[in-house]
């Protein structure tokens, strides 16, 4: 009958309903027991914890009496080793020892000849604005807090003909070293695996296949230099976002042999004698255009009489190397080209010594209507490193000037 099946359902349900009251009861009991017991467990480890911390307190106070001397001398600030895996996400700085492997203490770390003082972030912006426009991603970078330490960064590098990884570095080492600065910027006589030239600004610039029996493997082009400063500086570039495990993308790496030396040089030049970096290297924006805009836009207004023989550039500047038919030499032009503000068309000329005895740069600058500064400078010798091959620079302020004012550069953007 249906009234007796439903007291039946009823009866059924009651009694599975307090069978599951019983049992999550009993589950209820077990889960507090447990929380509970490893509540305990925790606040013990907590307690342990706090007395070790203690402890150690003590002993880094100690410790730090000890370093109060290093740490008014400027060698404990800023950060040690530090590791930027990308621009949006940091890691926790890594003290890098202060000892030698027997244990002493490191003389060179209270020498002013091998301090140096690098950010990750500041390696990264430098690698940024001296790379000709084009996407950056994947920023990475070190930081350098002592003589052991390697500042460097890299980034992926795509100037709309295929990605490519472009990496700097540089670190202090002994500049009297003749082993050492053999080895990075002397080529080898006979090297199968590479090819090897040394530029006139005295860079190793090395071509070589990352596997060297597959020649159709991902291609690595790297330039090396010591300086005068005692700064071991490198520039590497791949044609593939990676070292390994990619496939090229490119068939050749984005900057050619001197731009790459060129960008090793830019490293060397952001630092000073001190090892600190340079404010002024990071003063200026990215560049409006790139380096071979500049040296399409310069190559036209040399003066006749000079022959254009080669050319390069880097960033926001662009240069020419000319051969004068009547003295039968080459020598320098560079353009340089940054914001400014219009002030009316005025020139401003300029002759100082160059780096080299009996070097001469003479320069005109000027700032376009658009707010383009413009800096024309031509050197008596070919490269602006070595030494005059002339008395004085091809050009003369007059011609320097007219080139600064023409009106080609006012289509820069």
């Amino acid at each position: 009958m249906p009234f007796e099946d439903d007291t039946s359902d009823n009866e059924f349900e009651n009694n599975l309903g307090e069978a599951i009251r019983r049992t999550g009861g009993t589950f209820a009991t077990d889960r507090r027991r447990v929380l509970l017991e490893a509540g305990v467990r925790r606040g013990r480890v907590k307690l342990a914890r706090r007395r070790a911390a203690a402890v150690t307190g003590v002993l880094l106070a100690v410790a730090m009496i000890g370093t109060v001397g290093a740490y008014e001398g400027g060698l404990l600030d800023g950060p040690d080793g530090t590791s930027v895996a990308d621009k949006e996400r940091g890691e926790s700085p890594r003290p890098k020892p202060r000892v030698t492997i027997s244990g002493k203490p490191d003389p060179r770390h209270g020498d002013p000849k091998w301090f140096m003082r690098a950010s990750a972030d500041q390696m990264i912006k430098l690698l940024e604005i001296s790379l000709p426009k084009g996407e950056f991603t994947k920023q990475r970078g070190t930081s350098s807090g002592g003589p052991d330490d390697v500042a460097n960064a890299s980034l992926v590098y795509d100037d709309g003909y295929g990605k490519s990884l472009v990496s700097i570095s540089a670190r202090r080492v002994d500049p009297n070293d003749k082993a050492l600065k053999k080895s990075m910027t002397t080529c080898p006589a006979n090297s199968s695996s590479e090819s090897c030239v040394t530029d006139t600004y005295g860079h190793k610039i090395r071509q070589s296949l990352v596997d060297g029996k597959n020649p159709d493997s991902v291609k690595k082009w790297q330039a090396l230099r010591v300086s005068s400063d005692g700064f071991l500086l490198e520039a590497t570039e791949y044609n593939a976002p990676a070292e390994k495990g990619v496939e090229a993308t490119r068939n050749k790496p984005p900057l050619t042999a001197m731009q790459l030396g060129e960008l090793a040089g830019a490293v060397e030049g952001a630092f000073t004698k001190f090892g600190v970096m340079n404010a002024e290297t990071f003063s200026s924006p990215r560049p409006i255009q790139g380096s071979w805009a500049v040296r399409e836009t310069l190559a036209p207004l040399v003066p006749q009489g000079l022959s254009v023989r080669g050319g390069g550039g880097l960033g926001d500047e662009g240069y020419v190397v000319v051969y004068d038919v009547k003295v039968k030499v080459r020598t320098f032009i560079r353009v340089t080209v940054a914001p400014g503000t219009p002030d009316g068309g005025k020139v401003r000329t300029q002759q100082k010594a160059g780096k080299q005895p009996g070097s001469l740069e003479w320069s005109a600058e000027t700032v376009t209507p658009q707010g383009l500064r413009v800096t024309v400078t031509a050197f008596n010798s070919q490269y602006p490193n070595q030494a005059a091959v002339r008395p004085e620079p091809p050009l003369t302020l007059a011609q320097l000037s007219a080139m600064a004012t023409s009106d080609k550069w006012h289509n820069f953007k």
